[in-house]
């Protein structure tokens, strides 16, 4: 599968990594060019260039991926960035990152997001399953 991450700190690297050890395409889309590490993910593509810039993603050639990740510390930018590639390029599938849990409500279809991922959102579910999965139990009762 091809696939485009936009947004190239620690969170888009990860992403990449793990991408390509399942054996998939990935072309890493970053604006600053201080934080283009083609060492850090060197199986990857690195393109600079902005996520959000109509040109940028023509140039690339953004239709021809099978999905596209908006992974940018920015929910602005991840916001254009999957609505773009959702309705002026047809990439099947988007994945957009949340960074601010007020946010999160304008993350869905009409704005291109297939699927949000809220890092806070999923940091309080897994705290809350540790919790309730603890109540009764004494097998962890030092923490």
């Amino acid at each position: 599968m091809r696939v485009s991450i936009a947004g190239a700190g620690q969170v888009g690297r990860s992403i990449a990594r793990e991408l390509i050890a399942g054996g998939h395409e990935v072309t890493l889309i970053e604006r600053d060019a201080a934080a283009i590490q083609t060492d850090a993910v060197a199986d990857a593509a690195w393109v600079r260039a902005d996520a959000c810039e109509l040109a940028s993603l023509e140039e690339l050639g953004l239709e021809t991926f099978d999905v596209a990740i908006a992974a940018t510390g920015d929910d602005k930018a991840n916001l254009v960035h999957s609505l773009l590639a959702k309705t002026e390029f047809g990439v099947p599938r988007t994945v957009a990152r949340v960074n601010h849990p007020d946010n999160e409500w304008l993350f869905d279809h009409q704005w291109g997001v297939d699927a949000a991922v809220s890092m806070p959102r999923l940091m309080a579910a897994l705290v809350e399953e540790a919790v309730e999965g603890q109540a009764g139990s004494t097998e962890n009762a030092g923490w």
